[in-house]
């Protein structure tokens, strides 16, 4: 885990994203782009998604490239606020 947080796989514009949902924090949650979403946009259309369930967790959220931390895997899903057991907060913004 500790390989795949310091050393991210980049994000190559398809496929699910490991986001930071605060700067400063070490967690990160599952997204998914918008259908139809272009590779090279910025920001970058996503809905936060349940790690395990696939359930979206949010309506489509604005992101900031810089908010992106790689592609998604497996092992970040022990980073996740619901592996925690706690709900996201209300008040995302993904746009700085």
């Amino acid at each position: 885990m500790l390989t795949a947080r310091q050393r991210p796989a980049p994000w190559t514009g398809h496929g699910d994203v490991a986001v930071r949902i605060t700067p400063d924090a070490r967690a990160l949650e599952r997204g998914r782009p918008a259908e139809g979403q272009q590779p090279d946009t910025d920001p970058v259309a996503l809905v936060l998604i349940h790690p395990d369930t696939e359930t979206a967790l949010t309506s489509t959220l604005q992101c900031a490239r810089t908010r992106i931390h790689g592609a998604w895997t497996g092992t970040y899903r022990l980073l996740t606020h619901a592996f925690a057991g706690r709900p996201l907060p209300a008040d995302i913004d993904l746009t700085i």
